[in-house]
């Protein structure tokens, strides 16, 4: 294969018509103007644009507020419920320790059978009243945090609306 050069005459046509054309196309550019019109536009898009990306920005940060009250509503409520465990725990070993002592005293297996059946009586009604009492927390918890959503979802498209 052979390589093909370029002669001289024709680069310098080629250079010729690439420098018309660039010179064609400033002169074209020095003679176009933007109207003012345009101008005018344009800068009222760009200033509505910062405007609206504003706005933008201080709606993110109200759902971010929005959704840190959730978190803390939850984390509150758990850490009640974990609170609520640890209490009845401590009763339930405290009242286990107490009957332990009674039946230790009895002087009869009758007396020690009624302290034993007591004992299961009363442990197991406070049991269910912990555990309906922690139900009905954790329900006010989840119900909470619903509205909080709820809210700060209303209020992020109420601004999207207005």
């Amino acid at each position: 294969m052979t390589k093909k050069t370029e002669t001289p005459k024709t680069a310098t046509a080629a250079n010729d018509y690439v420098a018309s054309v660039k010179e064609a196309i400033e002169n074209v550019q020095k003679q176009v103007e933007v109207p003012s019109s345009v101008r005018d536009f344009v800068k009222r898009t760009a200033g509505s644009g910062k405007d609206r990306a504003g706005d933008l920005q201080k709606g993110a940060y109200k759902v971010t507020d929005g959704a840190e009250k959730l978190a803390g509503a939850f984390v509150s409520g758990y850490a009640g419920f974990i609170r609520g465990l640890i209490d009845a725990t401590h009763a339930n070993l405290e009242h286990t320790f107490n009957t332990v002592e009674k039946i230790a005293g009895a002087k009869t297996v009758n007396e020690a059978v009624q302290l034993q059946v007591d004992f299961v009586r009363d442990n197991t009604r406070a049991n269910y009243d912990r555990v309906r009492d922690a139900a009905e927390s954790a329900r006010e918890t989840v119900v909470d945090g619903a509205k909080t959503v709820q809210e700060e979802v209303s209020k992020l498209y109420s601004q999207k609306a207005a």
